[in-house]
């Protein structure tokens, strides 16, 4: 049975902006984090009447994958600048190199259905930023991650959390998948002084694609899995950095 799905983001209470973006002015225009599925009708994953409204479901090879849930840890998640070569290795790094939109760690519920969620909005200096950088984190023993564990202890040794069915039958799919990710804007991200949108796109649908395409059981990816190393690796190219002032996910 193919329920609703509301579109949100839980957002831990430590989550925080960069200590630049605590005020607005001249020179610092508010800027926002959205969160999107690609798009669900371009991949085919269902039809444009029911992509609006539900569940992702994907027929292939004789299987039928039907995802009713996508969580997912975050930490650090910063804009490089166009003339900079790399963030710095914390959040408490002294540099100018880049700007925080997030420090987290954060829980993200990826909406699956059209459209995005914005998670975050910071005042940024206006500029040219050329990459989006964010970590898929397992959380570890600081202070955040620890109280980030106790209020999401589900997510304790996690990052990445799948619900649904496969031909019918129930699966949680789960990974303690660990990765710096570096997206690129194509054309480089001009924020001007009305600010604007970046929305991190991710393709959930090719998550559980074999090689040639066929959809498998998410169950055989989970950790020590046959098909956990592939399942890996196309999550860590599903995702895409966009200018997205319309905030349409596209």
């Amino acid at each position: 049975m193919t329920k609703y799905l509301k579109m949100g983001l839980t957002l831990s209470a430590i989550v925080g902006a960069a200590a630049c973006g605590d005020s607005t002015g001249p020179g610092r225009p508010p800027v926002s984090l959205s969160f999107a599925a690609k798009s669900l009708v371009s991949s085919g994953a269902m039809s444009l009447s029911d992509a609006a409204a539900y569940d992702v479901t994907v027929t292939s090879g004789g299987n039928t994958l039907v995802i009713t849930r996508v969580q997912m840890v975050f930490k650090e998640i910063e804009l490089k600048r166009s003339d900079a070569d790399q963030c710095p290795d914390d959040a408490a790094g002294e540099s100018d190199a880049c700007e925080e939109l997030m420090l987290g760690p954060v829980l993200v519920d990826v909406p699956l259905t059209t459209g995005v969620m914005t998670a975050a909005s910071v005042s940024i200096p206006a500029g040219t930023y050329r990459e989006l950088e964010l970590k898929l984190h397992k959380p570890g023993s600081d202070a955040r991650d620890q109280a980030f564990r106790s209020a999401n202890p589900t997510f304790a040794d996690t990052t990445i959390r799948v619900q649904g069915t496969y031909n019918g039958r129930a699966f949680t799919f789960t990974s303690r998948l660990n990765e710096e990710l570096e997206l690129d804007f194509n054309p480089p991200l001009t924020i001007g002084e009305t600010g604007g949108n970046v929305t991190v796109q991710i393709d959930v649908v090719a998550w559980f694609r074999s090689l040639s395409g066929v959809v498998i059981d998410p169950a055989t990816a989970n950790i020590g899995g046959l098909n956990e190393g592939l399942v890996k690796t196309n999550i860590k190219a599903s995702f895409r950095s966009l200018e997205d002032d319309d905030r349409d996910g596209k």
